[in-house]
């Protein structure tokens, strides 16, 4: 990134040029940083300054004294600045052609929260001139320039906010429903291929039991807490039907899973709207009717196969993706 930035002649939204940082130590040079630092913290991505180009653009390299230390420089900044945000400074030599080598610096800002930060106090260089800016500020960059935010910039700030975590929270519900899809896979397999009489060779056939899985039990059931957990942190971000309905989904692939899993390793086959004993599964029936709905699943509760139950699921992802459109477009 540097040697692509330092011989561009001129700054933009996410970068700028400095010859010197200047003594931090002063209060000019840190109130300077810091207006920087709160205007590219607000960037979507961040922002750079890079160290050792003068306003000419001119490559004069860090001065032989200045070092950019990452500590020092949040040190310098951290009052100013009301938020969560990052810092990061590094040290590079470049040798052009024809010149000597020159040390450059790199100083990225960024935010680590969705949230814009703000000024925590009036950036004061002295008494006789007037802040750079204000306590409660909140800083943006234009072209090459940091300043005050306007309403616009604002509420794009803080809509954009939302919607990045909201685009965040779909993506990440999309991807726990196919690992469900995946683990369940296997179980279709076994419910939809297999009779009583195939049943037995199960255990000794390696390649049957890799459709329904090697893991244990335990394993399973840890593997889909932890999805669900991943989803847990995202309930602020979900419209409740959302959320209720990929808890019916994995509450009926981990029983289903489960159920398999056990059989597979026992020996013993049953039916998947059976329980081990032989009897009705009544707390699958009741997922898989609020699932499924009541009368689709009544017609294949008893003597239908597990491949009936696929249309309904395969329809159930269809209407999660299609929440998942309206969570992207903030419909929901």
């Amino acid at each position: 990134m540097l040697d692509a930035h330092i011989v561009v002649r001129g700054e933009g939204d996410e970068w700028d040029f400095k010859a010197t940082l200047g003594d931090l130590t002063k209060a000019a040079s840190r109130v300077s940083l810091a207006k920087d630092a709160l205007a590219f913290a607000n960037l979507p991505e961040g922002g750079t300054i890079i160290v050792g180009v003068a306003n000419d653009f001119t490559r004069v390299g860090l001065a032989d004294a200045e070092h950019l230390d990452t500590t020092v420089i949040r040190r310098a900044v951290e009052k100013y600045i009301d938020g969560d945000f990052v810092v990061v400074a590094a040290e590079h030599v470049v040798t052009e052609e024809g010149d000597v080598p020159k040390r450059y610096g790199i100083v990225h800002f960024s935010r680590r929260s969705l949230q814009p930060v703000i000024a925590a106090e009036d950036g004061q260089f002295s008494n006789e001139r007037p802040p750079e800016f204000r306590k409660g500020d909140i800083l943006v960059r234009r072209g090459a320039a940091s300043t005050r935010a306007n309403t616009a910039d604002v509420r794009r700030l803080l809509t954009g906010g939302v919607v990045r975590e909201r685009m965040d929270a779909a993506r990440e519900l999309w991807a726990s429903i196919v690992e469900l899809r995946e683990l369940l896979g296997g179980v279709e397999t076994l419910f939809d291929i297999l009779t009583e009489d195939e049943y037995g060779d199960v255990p000794g056939d390696a390649k049957l039991r890799a459709y329904v899985s090697e893991a244990t039990e335990f394993e399973i059931a840890t593997k889909v807490s932890e999805i669900g957990r991943r989803v847990r942190l995202l309930r602020p971000l979900l419209p409740d039907q959302l959320y209720l309905s990929y808890w019916l989904y994995g509450a009926f692939v981990g029983r289903v899973l489960l159920k398999a899993v056990r059989q597979i390793r026992a020996g013993v086959f049953r039916s998947w709207a059976e329980r081990d004993d032989g009897s009705s599964d009544g707390y699958l029936y009741e997922i898989a009717s609020r699932l499924l709905g009541a009368p689709e699943l009544q017609a294949i509760w008893t003597g239908g196969t597990f491949r009936s139950v696929k249309p309904a699921l395969d329809a159930f992802e269809r209407d999660i993706c299609a929440a998942k459109r309206d969570v992207l477009s903030g419909l929901a």
